[in-house]
């Protein structure tokens, strides 16, 4: 008999974790078992073989590990009721190998085998051979990103007001919100982040997919919540984007400084695959406008009027 224990079969596996798996393996027979050999395939994209590690020979071509007598001596003779362990220890991707649509919902599965050519008396088969899988799924990722910008042609949207930001005048930036998502479908998508320094929501917005961010004037709360994106959005097509518009009235204490314009972007989903809520977050943005070019050397700091 041969069984294979790594992950709980429930256990979903997110890119990069560490992987440990133990076969084991017992005799369950009254004859010596002679010359055994154990062998485990590695079936799935996901596996990182770079980094794996074990006492067992392992086939890079055929993505298979092997133990016997040679690095397992106990395998030359396991006599009746003799049981053994072999292991390995393999990491996840921590990218997924994406090239088409239909690179989607990844797996990781080992299948595990044993054999001798020793078979019981009365056994009419050449070989004795026992058999055993474990399969885990693989979260998908979803990744977003904030921008934000003085001059955005690109986004047919004029900013008005002065830059390097003066005090007690407005000026208008666009926010941008990327969402790239990897390997499975998601649904009940949401993003969401807090307007700064009294930042003013001017109402206009783009997007590029059926759903734009909605402001709630109380709390400076902004938020962009999406029914579902399809696996590979934005890896091998556009990201979803939207785009809107603040208006921030720079004060006296902030001349010399940075304004913050909005807090850390976070958003969440569920990931239809696996069932997990897949997490990802953007660093806060201020008036330093570290992704708009078109304002490098001019100054980036608040001045007096």
């Amino acid at each position: 008999n041969v069984g294979l224990h790594g992950r709980d079969p429930n256990y979903t596996v997110r890119p990069g974790d560490l992987l440990n798996y133990a076969a084991t393996y017992a005799n369950n027979s009254t004859v010596s078992m002679q010359s055994v050999t154990m062998t485990v395939k590695l079936v799935g994209d996901m596996f990182d073989a770079r980094s794996l590690s074990t006492n067992g020979f392992f086939n890079s071509l055929t993505n298979t590990i092997t133990w016997s007598a040679a690095n397992t001596p106990e395998l030359a003779n396991l006599s009746p009721g003799q049981s053994g362990t072999v292991r390995f220890t393999i990491p996840a991707r921590d990218n997924f190998p994406i090239r088409l649509l239909s690179d989607k919902n990844f797996t990781l599965k080992v299948d595990a085998s044993i054999q001798s050519p020793t078979v019981p008396p009365g056994t009419t088969a050449e070989k004795t051979i026992s058999v055993a899988s474990a399969e885990n799924k693989v979260a998908g990722k979803l990744a977003v990103s904030a921008e934000a910008y003085w001059r955005d042609a690109a986004s047919g949207i004029l900013n008005q007001g002065p830059y390097p930001p003066r005090v007690n005048q407005p000026t208008q930036y666009t926010l941008h919100w990327k969402l790239v998502n990897y390997s499975t479908d998601i649904s009940s998508i949401a993003v969401s982040a807090f307007l700064q320094s009294g930042a003013r929501f001017t109402g206009v917005v783009k997007s590029n997919i059926d759903s734009a961010p909605e402001h709630n004037p109380d709390s400076g709360l902004i938020t962009w919540n999406i029914n579902s994106l399809p696996a590979t959005k934005g890896v091998i097509s556009q990201p979803a984007e939207t785009v809107f518009q603040i208006e921030v009235v720079p004060a006296v204490n902030q001349i010399g400084k940075y304004v913050p314009l909005l807090s850390e972007t976070k958003a969440e989903a569920a990931d239809n695959f696996t069932g997990e809520l897949l997490l990802s977050s953007s660093p806060p943005l201020d008036t330093g406008l570290q992704h708009d070019r078109t304002v490098a050397g001019i100054g980036d700091r608040t001045v007096k009027q």
